[in-house]
C-alpha cells in the first residue's frame, strides 16, 4: 500500500511539475516575444499599445496600463486596453499606481476596494468595475522609476507572486525601451549614437533570449555534464567570450570548461586547490568579479599554468553556502561589452546554474535513497525467500548426522544438492530480473518428479503454519519447460498464498492440459486480493498487508512465463479465495 501510495503521489508531483515547466516555457516565450518587439519599434505609443496586449494575455489579466512618470511628478497613460484618451495625470502618491510611483514598491491586490489608497473614480466615470490589481515601478538602469506598469482583474482567481515576478521582468524591459525611445524621440541622438543604443538594446534581447534558452536546457539536462555540455556554449557566445568554465566544489560533481563554437568539446577539469587562485577569491568574496586585460595575470586556482588574461567570474550559491563559480574567460575585444554589463549577466546566469545544480543534486540524492531502498527491498526478499532451501538444508544435515545408513545419507545429500541448486536458481532469477533479462531454456520435464521438489521445497513452509497443500496433477505425458524458473513460479505464488491464508487454510494446485496448453491451477481459499492492487498485482514492489518480501515474486512470475509465450491470470474474490491460472503452450519446443 506505501508503495503503491508513494508511486501515486510520484506520478501526481511528476504531472504538476511538468504543468509548471509547460506554463514556465509558455511564459519565457511571451517575453522573449515581447522584448523582441520593444526593440524593433520607433514609435513609442505602438510600442506599448502592443505590449499592453501580450502582457494582458500572458497574464490572463483583463486589462492593462503602462503609466509614464515625467518630470512635472505626474504619472501619463502611454497606453491601456479599451481607452482611447490616456492624457490623464496622477500625481504621486495618489491612487494605487501614483503609490507605487512613489515608494518603488510593488502592490499585489486581491480586492482593491479594500486599499485606502485605491481611486474609486475612473470606475464610476467608465462603469469599470476594478477587483484585482497587481501594479510594480518601471525602473531604469539607475534604478530609479520613471513609470508603472498595471494589470487588472484576473480572469480566474487573483495575481500571484509568480505573475508579480513576471510583470516585473516586463517593467524593466518596458523601462529599457522607455528609455530608450526618449532619447531617439527628444534628443534626436546621431547615427552613431543611434547605433550604440540598438547594440544596448539587442543585448538586452540578446540576454533575455540567453536567459529563456539556458532555462529551457537546463531543465531538459539530467546530470551536471549534460547541464554544463548544454549551457556554457551558449553563455560563452552570447557573452563574447572564447571559453566559458563552470567550477563545482567536490562534494557536488566535476567542473567543466567549453569554448563558444558548437563544435568545441565539453572539457572536464580537475581542479584540486581552488583557493589559490581567482575561484578561490571569488567564493570568498561572495560577489562578482571582473580581471581585466592589462592587470597582471593570475592563475585560476593552485594549477600555475592555467592564467587568467581576462576574465568575469559570479559565484553560484544555494542561499546558505557558496558552491561554485562560472567565469567568462578572454572576452572579444571588438564590440566589447562594458564589465558591468558583463557582471551582470554573470550574476544572472550564475543563479539560474545554481538553481539547476541543486535541482540536480537533490534529483541524484532521491535516486540514490530509491536505489537504497530498492536494494534493501530486494535483498530483504530474497533473505526471506532463502529461508525455505537453508531450514531443509539444516534439517537434512541433522538428521544425515544421525543416519547410520549409506543410503539415505546419500538421498539426503542428494536433497541437500537440490535446495543448494534452488538457492542458486533464485539468487539468478532475482538478478536476471533486476538486468530485465527473459532468456528461458526448455527441457524434457517429467511432472511426478517436478511435483515432488515443489513439494519439497514448500513442505516446512506449510506445516509451520498448518496449510494443507495439495496437489492434483491429471498429466501422465512427459512436457516441455524450464523447470528451475517454472519452480519459481509455483513458489512464489504458493507462498504468497501461505501468508495470505494466515494460520490454517488450504492450497491446491492442479495441473491438466486443455486446448494445446499445459495449465497449472494455484488455488487458495484465503481473503482474496484487495481491491486496490489488483490491477497493479504483477508490477513489482506492490505487496500488501507483509510483514516479509519485496512484491517482486509475481513480477517474476509473469516475467517466466511470458517468457515461455504463456500467460498468467487471477480470479479473486473477498473472502473466496484466489486463483492463479498459468497456461503455457505444448509442444516439443515450446520455447524458441
Amino acid at each position: 500500500m506505501d508503495d503503491k501510495h508513494a508511486s501515486s503521489e510520484l506520478q501526481q508531483r511528476v504531472a504538476e511539475l511538468e504543468a509548471q515547466v509547460e506554463a514556465q516555457q509558455q511564459r519565457l516565450d511571451a517575453i522573449v516575444r515581447i522584448s523582441a518587439n520593444l526593440g524593433r519599434r520607433n514609435d513609442l505609443r505602438q510600442a506599448m499599445r502592443e505590449m499592453v496586449v501580450e502582457v494582458s494575455t500572458l497574464l490572463h489579466a483583463d486589462r492593462t496600463t503602462i503609466y509614464e512618470l515625467r518630470e512635472d511628478e505626474m504619472l501619463y497613460g502611454l497606453a491601456v486596453q479599451g481607452e482611447l484618451s490616456l492624457e490623464v495625470g496622477i500625481p504621486l502618491n495618489e491612487g494605487i499606481a501614483g503609490l507605487v510611483a512613489a515608494k518603488g514598491r510593488s502592490i499585489n491586490l486581491k480586492d482593491a476596494y479594500k486599499h485606502p489608497a485605491f481611486n474609486p473614480r475612473f470606475d464610476k466615470m467608465t462603469g469599470y468595475r476594478t477587483r484585482s490589481m497587481l501594479c510594480v515601478p518601471m525602473r531604469n538602469h539607475q534604478g530609479d522609476n520613471i513609470g508603472v506598469l498595471q494589470v487588472l482583474n484576473k480572469r480566474e482567481g487573483y495575481f500571484s507572486l509568480e505573475d508579480e515576478r513576471v510583470l516585473t521582468a516586463l517593467a524593466a524591459q518596458a523601462a529599457i525601451t522607455l528609455e530608450a525611445l526618449r532619447l531617439k524621440l527628444k534628443l534626436q541622438i546621431s547615427n552613431i549614437d543611434l547605433r550604440e543604443l540598438s547594440v544596448q538594446l539587442q543585448e538586452k534581447v540578446d540576454e533575455l533570449e540567453l536567459l529563456y534558452e539556458i532555462e529551457r536546457r537546463l531543465t531538459d539536462a539530467q546530470d551536471l555534464e549534460a547541464l554544463a555540455d548544454q549551457a556554457l556554449s551558449l553563455i560563452a557566445r552570447i557573452a563574447r567570450c572564447e571559453e566559458a568554465l563552470l567550477y563545482l566544489s567536490k562534494e557536488i560533481g566535476a567542473s567543466y570548461l567549453r569554448g563558444a563554437a558548437p563544435e568545441d568539446p565539453l572539457k572536464t577539469l580537475c581542479i584540486d586547490r581552488p583557493e589559490a587562485g581567482i575561484l578561490g577569491a571569488v567564493m570568498a568574496r561572495g560577489g562578482a568579479l571582473t580581471h581585466r586585460r592589462g592587470e597582471a595575470d593570475s592563475p585560476l586556482f593552485g594549477d600555475a599554468s592555467r592564467l587568467c588574461e581576462d576574465g568575469v567570474f559570479a559565484p553560484l550559491t544555494d542561499g546558505e553556502r557558496i558552491f561554485g563559480v562560472l567565469g567568462l574567460l578572454r572576452r572579444v575585444e571588438r564590440d566589447r561589452r562594458s564589465d558591468a554589463a558583463d557582471e551582470r549577466l554573470a550574476v544572472l546566469v550564475a543563479g539560474q546554474l545554481s538553481r539547476a545544480v541543486a535541482r540536480l543534486v537533490r534529483l541524484d540524492d532521491e535516486r540514490r535513497r530509491d536505489r537504497l531502498v530498492t536494494i534493501g527491498q530486494m535483498l530483504n526478499g530474497v533473505l526471506h525467500d532463502l529461508r525455505g532451501p537453508m531450514t531443509i538444508i539444516n534439517g537434512y544435515a541433522q538428521l544425515m548426522a544421525e543416519l547410520d545408513s549409506e543410503a539415505e545419507r546419500v538421498e539426503m545429500a542428494e536433497g541437500i544438492s537440490r535446495q543448494i541448486t534452488l538457492l542458486n536458481d533464485m539468487t539468478r532469477e532475482v538478478m536476471a530480473f533486476a538486468r530485465g533479462e527473459r532468456a528461458v531454456f526448455a527441457r524434457k520435464v517429467q511432472l511426478s518428479a517436478f511435483v515432488r521438489a515443489a513439494r519439497e521445497s514448500l513442505r516446512s513452509e506449510f506445516e509451520e503454519r498448518g496449510v494443507r497443500f495439495i496437489v492434483d496433477c491429471q498429466v501422465t505425458q512427459p512436457v516441455f519447460f524450464d523447470d528451475s524458473k517454472m519452480m519459481r513460479v509455483v513458489t512464489n505464488i504458493a507462498r504468497n498464498a501461505r501468508q495470505a491464508m494466515g494460520e490454517s487454510g488450504t492450497f491446491k494446485w492442479t495441473i491438466r492440459i486443455a486446448e494445446e496448453e499445459l495449465i497449472f491451477e494455484l488455488e487458495d481459499d484465503g481473503p482474496g486480493i484487495p481491491a486496490k492492487i489488483k490491477d497493479q498485482l504483477f508490477e513489482p514492489f506492490i505487496t500488501e498487508g507483509k510483514t516479509h518480501g519485496t512484491g517482486l515474486g509475481l513480477a517474476i512470475a509473469r516475467r517466466i512465463v511470458e517468457a515461455h509465450r504463456g500467460r498468467i491470470d487471477f480470479e479473486s474474490a473477498p473472502d473466496q479465495g484466489t486463483r492463479f491460472i498459468v497456461r503455457l503452450p505444448m509442444g516439443d519446443e515450446p520455447v524458441a
